[in-house]
């Protein structure tokens, strides 16, 4: 038991001594420096990693040779073809009287225009020239004058002259088939459409007559493309040969646009030996060669790099990169032709 009067003493009496301790242990701790909180490590530097060595793709700018080739697929035509169409005036059609793939005889109708009674208007001035001739028969018969007699021969030469414009304006209405063949084209008409002078109608090919021809993306493809040069074909499997027998350069001049254009990326091919059974629109694999450069400069056309119209490649100098500009020659599909800019044994880095 403790002391009376220590247990009759105040509790306030002990509270400024314990705030003293208080105050004097914070501030040892914080001279010691010592915390409650734990201590963070240093963060470790990462390790330090040797780059990779660039992998280049090198070849050496070697001679060789190159040559170009034109490749693609000609199509059987007729070579003696006729494209018809209403001359001198058009008019409203009446019938097209064929289909394409029909097969027609020299003479045959094709198509014709409405001409309302000019057929029935024939008719009559037949029997108008008929009465003339009759009348300028039976004047010279009963021994007319002169006069009169002339005036019959007037009367029958002016019925022939409209009996011929008559028969010169349904002529011109109508298409007949120049020759014996196949139709190839019939323009997409209905009755009753208006047709312009000139407009092609029909075309009739002679099938006994065959050629290939062939239609270049780009007329720059038929540049080196001359008349005469051999041609290699291959029709269902099999091998055959030929000539170029036109090209742009030796095609005849063309009245209008559209076929001036046309003659300008089409080549005309004769096949030797054609054998039986070809048909218009059959097809057969060509292949012509055209240019072949020897012992010259050639790199695989990865090498070229391009920018603003700029052609060049990039070589190895030792450590370093170097752009040398070069000059284009020949070009394939796969390799290219330098013509300047290059020496032979240089570091060129494919541009994979």
């Amino acid at each position: 038991m403790y002391p009376r009067r220590l247990m009759n003493r105040p509790l306030f009496n002990f509270i400024p001594r314990a705030k003293h301790a208080a105050v004097v242990l914070a501030a040892s701790l914080a001279l010691s420096g010592c915390s409650l909180l734990p201590i963070e490590e240093e963060a470790l530097q990462p390790p330090l990693i040797q780059p990779a060595e660039e992998e280049l793709d090198i070849v050496d700018a070697a001679k060789g040779n190159i040559q170009t080739f034109l490749k693609g697929t000609a199509n059987f035509v007729s070579a003696s073809m006729d494209s018809l169409s209403f001359k001198e005036s058009g008019g409203r059609l009446k019938s097209i009287n064929v289909t394409v793939g029909q097969e027609v005889k020299a003479g045959d109708l094709l198509a014709e225009l409405e001409t309302g009674d000019l057929e029935l208007q024939i008719r009559l001035q037949r029997l108008n020239v008929e009465r003339a001739q009759l009348q300028y028969k039976q004047a010279r018969a009963s021994g007319a004058n002169e006069t009169e007699l002339r005036l019959k021969e007037i009367d029958m030469e002016r019925e022939s002259m409209l009996l011929e414009s008559m028969e010169s304006r349904l002529d011109q209405s109508q298409l007949y088939a120049p020759i014996t063949g196949i139709v190839t084209f019939v323009e997409s008409l209905n009755a009753g459409n208006l047709v312009g002078a000139y407009q092609s109608i029909v075309t009739v090919a002679d099938p006994s007559k065959m050629q290939l021809t062939y239609v270049a993306a780009n007329s720059k493809d038929l540049f080196p493309v001359e008349a005469g040069m051999p041609v290699s074909l291959k029709y269902k499997g099999k091998n055959y040969k030929g000539k170029v027998l036109q090209s742009p350069s030796n095609a005849p001049l063309a009245a209008d646009d559209a076929k001036a254009e046309r003659n300008a990326v089409t080549i005309v091919i004769g096949m030797d030996d054609a054998p039986g059974g070809v048909q218009i629109g059959h097809s057969a694999e060509l292949v012509i060669e055209l240019q072949n450069r020897e012992n010259v400069i050639v790199l695989p056309r990865s090498a070229i790099r391009s920018y603003m119209g700029r052609s060049y490649v990039q070589i190895a100098d030792g450590d370093r990169r170097k752009e040398v500009d070069v000059e284009l020659g020949l070009t394939t599909a796969t390799e290219v032709e330098i013509v300047r800019g290059l020496e032979e044994g240089q570091k060129v880095i494919l541009n994979n």
